[in-house]
């Protein structure tokens, strides 16, 4: 293992979600290699121009409106690379303990972090990671999309994990409507990198088989706070068998976030009245009232904690956002039903 990474039980009462068990917290150093960029990173260009790395590959191009109205999505490549190493069999018959048990979820988090600290093509960056399992939800349960990226006004509270199906999809560019959102594009909702395999696929069928006696090793998620999502790391194929069988997938979800005091603000506790006022304007759902609590709760504490993805600069600015996507577009390969939404992304 990478000196300088500590690993600790995870003691977080806050992050208001339901877990399947116990998680790990690391702190990553900000010297020797996680000093650099990881392989698996956001750039950022003005107007919430976002796109997605891994490794010397473009994985999605995003924009966002400046009202938080709308996105729209561009997938670079269908072939992502893997962050971490196939899992063998050898190393998932040694996690011996009851599927879903304390001792089983504890396995797999040291597993799954040593594997992300020594991994070739690295996640992780300088600062607090959490490591936890998740359960899935409805996508009729989730949250809508905030009003504006600051009605959070520090860090974004963790959204649970839905709409796992859509791993199974791989549509090559799409728009969502941020203001009257689909169930399936509400925050938490999964997006795969990489295309499933075949059901038929030989490693797919060992899958499979576990899949129906409920031994799938977790699939690993990251969320990725600025597009509200879940992103599969490791183990599409894994999903997409659990999914195929009507097996709950055990789910392992990383998340960064930041751990500091926050001192009184009256703009910040002013703002966030106002967006709940707006939001309980007009016959709010339970899952309104449920997200406006969330909200004010996580505004009026001091001392707080919640997920805030890092980004770096996208080499090259607006101009080379507008040179790449209009080299795409040429290709032919990722239509957008509306071509209003091109020109817009560009």
């Amino acid at each position: 293992m990478t000196p300088g990474v500590s690993i600790v039980a995870d003691d977080t009462r806050s992050w208001g979600l339901e877990t399947a068990g116990p998680g790990l917290l690391l702190s990553v150093p900000s010297t020797g290699p996680w000093a650099r960029r990881p392989a698996l990173h956001l750039e950022v260009a003005r107007d919430y121009r976002l796109r997605l790395r891994g490794g010397q590959q473009t994985l999605l191009w995003t924009r966002i409106d400046s009202y938080w109205d709308r996105a729209v999505f561009v997938r670079g490549t269908n072939s992502a690379p893997r962050f971490l190493p196939a899992l063998s069999a050898p190393e998932v018959r040694a996690v011996d303990s009851l599927p879903g048990s304390e001792s089983w979820w504890t396995a797999w988090n040291w597993r799954m972090a040593r594997a992300l600290i020594e991994a070739p093509l690295p996640v992780l960056h300088a600062g607090h990671w959490c490591l936890r399992p998740m359960l899935a939800i409805a996508a009729e349960k989730a949250e809508r999309h905030p009003v504006s990226p600051m009605e959070w006004s520090f860090g974004q509270p963790l959204m649970p994990p839905h709409s796992l199906f859509a791993v199974t999809q791989f549509p090559l560019a799409w728009a969502e409507d941020w203001w009257e959102t689909l169930p399936g594009q509400r925050p938490g909702a999964v997006l795969g990198l990489r295309a499933v395999s075949a059901a038929e696929d030989g490693r797919m069928k060992s899958w499979r088989k576990r899949a129906r006696d409920g031994t799938l090793p977790p699939i690993l998620l990251l969320f990725v706070d600025i597009l509200a999502k879940w992103v599969v790391l490791d183990g599409h194929d894994r999903l997409h068998a659990a999914l195929l069988e009507g097996a709950e997938p055990p789910l392992l979800g990383l998340w960064p976030f930041i751990d500091r005091p926050q001192s009184w603000s009256a703009t910040r506790e002013e703002g966030a009245l106002l967006a709940a006022e707006f939001q309980l304007r007009t016959s709010p759902t339970p899952e309104t009232v449920d997200r406006v609590n969330r909200m004010l709760q996580f505004s009026f504490t001091n001392d707080q904690r919640g997920t805030i993805s890092r980004a770096w600069p996208l080499p090259g600015g607006q101009a080379a956002w507008r040179e790449e996507l209009s080299a795409r577009r040429r290709m032919g390969q990722s239509p957008l039903m509306d071509e209003d939404d091109w020109d817009w992304l560009i």
